[in-house]
């Protein structure tokens, strides 16, 4: 059994974002193949949480806040909060006092550690993103007095995701598309494409119809804490002011968020419903007609399509986010290039009973088997104890 010191961005037993709930499948799914016994440092959360066989959490201290001194850096923001004074001594403090056959560093902004790390230990990158792909696109679609600011921060993001490319022996990519992007940056490196697994119930048999009695909704669930799952979110509200009111859809957004957020979303787009912060989303995802990817800025993978899916939902979504997926246009799902054409598309199908349950079967019977963490697990182990 080889032991690797894992690095990832907060405690991620107390799973509520897409992003810490790969960790934590991952981190699950590797050490139940018994090949590899993990250290995982990382943030405190408020949680209580279960213990995992063959995993040990070092947890010295909570994430500080945003800071004027982020600017100062030269990590880009979130490597900066990261990467504090207590997480650096305790990184240091298991380095001396522990012998390691690989450092995993799970996410870009947990690079804050590659100067800790010495030359001979062997780093493996976990990737949620292209970061330094899609960093710039959200700084080039930046607004205001703050525009600058992401700029900045973009380019820092790019230098510190190439500086670990350049360093890690292997890379894993969340989706084909990602890993198709470092390939042609970095094509020496060893690369497994691990898209999420799925724990939720996954049916045996068809999705449920939809009929005539069935609501004309659409649902689309999430986190909307990151600035271009709001930016998103905001553009698709805005084309599909065009077309949702008049053709009588209801349109339902629901998730984590700041609950003024959608106070504020609710006032200019009446039209719409918005809950912020509900225990679950499995009571909003019932009785609809569609669920919904707006996605255009922030790249990775939707773990919200699965949830659609295997909900028996058709899929609605930007062609990009459909990367990871075994659908495609027309083939499990309803694709455009855009928001306004996702819009119109949407108010097109909305009625079309025979085209949503085809999609619904078509996708249902092609991720029914796809998506199992124990699969991820026996990978990345792989990739782990490769010498």
């Amino acid at each position: 059994m080889i032991r690797c010191l894992w690095i990832t961005r907060q405690e991620p037993r107390a799973a509520n974002a897409g992003d810490i709930i790969y960790s934590l499948g991952l981190i699950r799914a590797v050490a139940a193949t018994g090949q590899v016994k993990l250290t995982v440092l990382t943030h405190q959360d408020r949680f209580e949480v279960a213990e995992i066989e063959n995993v040990r959490f070092e947890l010295p201290t909570f994430m500080p806040g945003k800071s004027f001194s982020c600017m100062l850096s030269s990590l880009p923001a979130d490597a900066h909060r990261m990467g504090n004074a207590t997480m650096r001594r305790r990184l240091s403090e298991l380095l001396s006092s522990e012998t390691f056959d690989r450092v995993v560093i799970d996410q870009a902004a947990c690079s804050w550690a590659l100067d800790q790390i010495p030359v001979d230990l062997p780093v493996i990158y976990i990737a949620h993103n292209h970061e330094t792909a899609v960093r710039a696109e959200i700084a080039a679609d930046g607004r205001g007095l703050t525009a600058p600011v992401y700029r900045f921060d973009a380019w820092k993001y790019g230098h510190l995701e190439t500086r670990l490319c350049q360093r890690a022996c292997g890379i894993t990519a969340i989706t084909p598309r990602d890993e198709a992007a470092f390939r042609a940056q970095f094509p020496a490196k060893r690369y497994v494409v691990l898209p999420p697994g799925y724990e939720g119930t996954i049916p045996d048999g068809p999705p449920p119809a939809i009929t005539t009695a069935t609501p004309r909704k659409v649902v689309l669930g999430g986190t909307f804490e990151w600035l271009a799952k709001r930016r998103n979110l905001e553009a698709f509200l805005n084309d599909a002011e065009r077309h949702f009111p008049t053709a009588g859809i209801e349109f339902q957004v629901v998730g984590k968020a700041d609950p003024e957020h959608f106070k504020d979303l609710a006032l200019r787009h009446p039209w719409a419903k918005f809950d912020a912060n509900v225990p679950s989303m499995a009571p909003f995802l019932q009785n609809a007609r569609m669920g919904l990817i707006p996605e255009a800025l922030g790249g990775g993978f939707k773990l919200k399509a699965l949830d659609y899916i295997f909900r028996g939902l058709p899929l609605a979504s930007i062609e990009s986010a459909l990367s990871g997926l075994p659908v495609s246009a027309g083939k499990g799902a309803i694709a455009a290039h855009s928001t306004a054409e996702l819009a119109e598309k949407v108010t097109q199908s909305i009625d079309d009973l025979e085209f949503l349950n085809q999609q619904a079967h078509i996708a249902l019977d092609r991720c029914r088997g796809a998506f199992r963490w124990e699969d991820r697990g026996q990978r990345l182990a792989e990739l782990l104890c490769q010498p």
